[in-house]
This record gives structure tokens, sequence and C-alpha cells, in this order.
């Protein structure tokens, strides 16, 4: 296995990190696993997926919501078993009041199922069912993991790119993942991180956003895990790459190191080692 071995949690900046974690546990079937009393929470998911809130500096939402098509770090796909799939969007909707985005929920010929909702704070989401996951990985088994939750985990995080052939070779080059769909047959490319559990896929923007501040409001970053032996050496190695660096490699008193990065297009990137995994 690779130095850079997986997702291991997604981060949002959001303006209420309370408020929008009550609303996740409601509706998305997720548990508070570590709260630091600062407005920073961490979310377990049945299948081991994180999602960790950070409040925004200023405390506000994003005054302008990512749209359909941007470019940037665009949405979080979280799995539902077909069967569920009904059920789950009308929780989302009816009992959560979710606005929807775009054409939705579609169905589509190879037992694929999605539909795309925005969080209370406009972040966009995407439910999806498939016949088989994009991950072949088995689920972790962790004790504190909510228990026949409808929605399972994360499935895939989306990328909207300006070059996403270019963009998605980059990490498959650099990040050691692997490339396991080319083409979906809607314009679409996956890679498998290197752990074999977490999926990104690379699609097609429409419109350039631009570069925003890496800790503005929204869905922000991603945090790639390292075992900490390698977390210096894997910094070192970003660096000759020539990554932008957002915060220097660094390990805390607590035995976390850190290292906040830009991918070639300027999504921000984030290393993590920890002695003790949030969840276990």
């Amino acid at each position: 296995m690779g130095i850079f071995k997986g997702v291991e949690h997604v981060a949002i900046f959001a303006a209420d990190t309370k408020k929008l974690a009550d609303w996740y546990v409601q509706y998305l079937d997720m548990v508070i696993i570590q709260d630091n009393g600062q407005g920073i929470l961490f979310l377990l998911m049945s299948d081991g997926s994180i999602v960790e809130l950070i409040p925004s500096p200023d405390g506000q939402a994003a005054r302008e919501r990512l749209q359909e098509k941007e470019s940037g770090i665009h949405h979080i796909a979280f799995s539902v078993e077909a069967d569920h799939f009904g059920a789950a969007i009308q929780r989302i909707t009816a009992e959560g009041g979710a606005e929807t985005v775009g054409e939705t929920p579609r169905q589509f010929p190879e037992n694929l199922a999605t539909f795309h909702f925005r969080d209370p704070e406009g972040n966009i989401l995407h439910l999806i069912s498939r016949a088989h996951r994009l991950s072949l990985a088995a689920p972790q088994i962790l004790k504190s993991a909510p228990k026949n939750a409808l929605l399972k985990g994360i499935e895939h995080i989306g990328i909207v790119a300006r070059d996403p052939d270019a963009l998605r070779q980059w990490y498959v080059s650099t990040l050691g993942f692997n490339l396991i769909v080319s083409d979906d047959g809607h314009g679409t490319a996956f890679v498998l991180t290197s752990d074999g559990r977490s999926v990104l896929e690379f699609t097609q923007c429409k419109r350039d956003r631009g570069l925003l501040p890496y800790n503005a409001p929204g869905l922000r970053h991603i945090a790639i895990a390292v075992a900490p032996e390698d977390a210096d050496r894997a910094a070192r190695l970003l660096k000759a790459d020539r990554v932008e660096v957002l915060e220097d490699y660094q390990k805390l008193p607590n035995g976390q190191h850190l290292f906040y990065f830009r991918d070639p297009e300027g999504n921000v990137l984030h290393l993590i080692a920890r002695t003790q995994p949030l969840a276990h």
C-alpha cells in the first residue's frame, strides 16, 4: 500500500456547526463521535465514513452557493440500498426540508439511481444507489458506528474540474490512487484510494468558480490519511512536487501530524496522521 492511504474525513466549514450536526444526525444517520467544545465536530456513519464540521471564521454560511457543474470540491455522495432509496428521499425532503438540486431523482439503465439536494447551509449532497459499490473494500467494524442506518456512508466525493483528465492523473501519479473507471458513460471518471475504501469522482466543469480561501464556508477539504512514520516524508514529497503549501508540516503535542496544501486545480487537501483513529 502507498504512503497516501485514503480519505480519512471530508471537512465542511459551517456558520452553525452544532445546528448542522443535529440535522446530519437526524436525517443522514450520523453520530457525533468527537466534539471539542469549540464548534469542531466529527460525525461517523455506519460504514466508517467521517465528516468534520468546522466553524467558518466569520460565522457566516457561504455567500454564493455552489451551483451544478461549478469547479471545485463539489459534493459528498452517500450510499443507500435500492430498497431504501425512496424512504431516504422522503425523510430528507418531507421531514428534513432539504432543497433539491437540478433534475432529481434520476434513474439510469445500469441500476443506478441518484438524488441531489442541499443541506441546511446549502452544501450539495447526493444520494446514490448502485447494483455494485465502486469500492470493493469491506466496511470497517466500528463499535461506535450507528446500526441499521438507512444511509450507509460516503460512496464518493465529487470534484468538478477544469481539466478532469489531467487532475485525476495527478491523483494517480502523485498520491498513488488507482483509476477504476475512465468513463462511466456519463463523462465521469473514478479513482480508488490505495486503502481500497474511498472513491473520488472527476467531472467536467461548466463554470470556473476560481480559487477560494481554504477556510471559506462550505465543503472545503479532503483529508488524506498517512501513517505517522510516513507523515514527514509525505509532506516533503508533495513539496518536491511543488504543491502550494497552505499550512506547512507540523507535529502537534497530541501526536497528530498535519499538512495542508492544494492540488493542481486549487482544491484543498489535508494530510493527517493520528496515533489513534477517530473511530475504532
